[in-house]
């Protein structure tokens, strides 16, 4: 397929194939264009893989379009890391897109840790994420919203975000996150939206072990909001006023990843 000299590193498309072979995920099928780039899948543990996503460019800028799609088939267990976060850059007022698709088969088992976008001041970003799950199937997936620069005094700066993330599995639509920010319309520092707080982070856990994880997540991060949705899917909420606090938070889910 030709792409024109002027979409390349705008318009890039990533797309991920787990499967188990012989007792260890390996990455079956791979396809990515600029600005993604694949690195060498990593097996920490002898059934469970390890990839880390890469940009090769500064970040989002607006008027790109970037899509991925990751599926986990029956008996693969990986993890998915981002080497650093999601930066979205001003670009003449126009919108940077990113769309990400997730399917996980019965039997299959992905963490998807995201790092969190970062909207630089006068940026805009629509970005959907659709996770599909079959039962059977486990999930742990995080993903995080920084109010913007805050150490360089740009928080709740940027032009627009909009965003939506939603779980499905089978026909039934389990999860659905939507928001629609404008500062300039109706400030997010107002009480009854984030108040103080400058940085705010999700999590949805899907599976059997969905309720005791729930426990224990609450347990330890009390000042969250944890929840059990439904028999085997829970989800947490966590909103912060600085950094450390919030890696806390993420890192308090991370200890939940998957193992032997």
């Amino acid at each position: 397929m030709r792409v024109d000299l002027t979409e390349v590193g705008r318009c890039g498309r990533l797309d991920l194939v787990f499967a188990e072979r012989g007792g260890q995920t390996v990455l079956s099928d791979s396809y990515c264009e600029v600005p993604f780039k694949i690195t060498r899948l990593l097996h920490p543990t002898s059934a469970a893989a390890h990839l880390i996503l890469m940009h090769c460019t500064a970040g989002l800028f607006g008027g790109d379009t970037v899509e991925m799609t990751v599926r986990v088939e029956r008996g693969a267990r990986v993890r998915i890391t981002q080497q650093s976060a999601t930066r979205v850059h001003p670009s003449e007022g126009r919108v940077a897109i990113q769309t990400s698709r997730i399917h996980v088969e019965s039997g299959g088992q992905l963490d998807l840790i995201l790092e969190p976008v970062i909207p630089f001041a006068e940026s805009r970003l629509r970005q959907s994420t659709s996770i599909q799950v079959e039962r059977g199937a486990r999930l742990l997936f995080w993903e995080g919203l920084m109010a913007g620069r805050v150490g360089s005094g740009e928080s709740w700066e940027f032009s627009e975000l909009v965003t939506e993330t939603s779980l499905r599995s089978g026909e039934r639509l389990l999860y659905l996150d939507r928001f629609h920010l404008k500062p300039e319309c109706a400030s997010p520092s107002a009480t009854w939206v984030m108040n103080s707080g400058l940085y705010v982070g999700t999590g949805l856990c899907f599976g059997e072990q969905a309720s005791g994880f729930a426990e224990e997540l609450h347990a330890a991060v009390p000042e969250a909001g944890v929840d059990v949705l439904e028999d085997g899917l829970a989800a947490a909420r966590i909103v912060t006023d600085d950094g450390p606090a919030f890696h806390r938070c993420r890192e308090a889910w991370e200890g939940k990843l998957i193992s032997d």
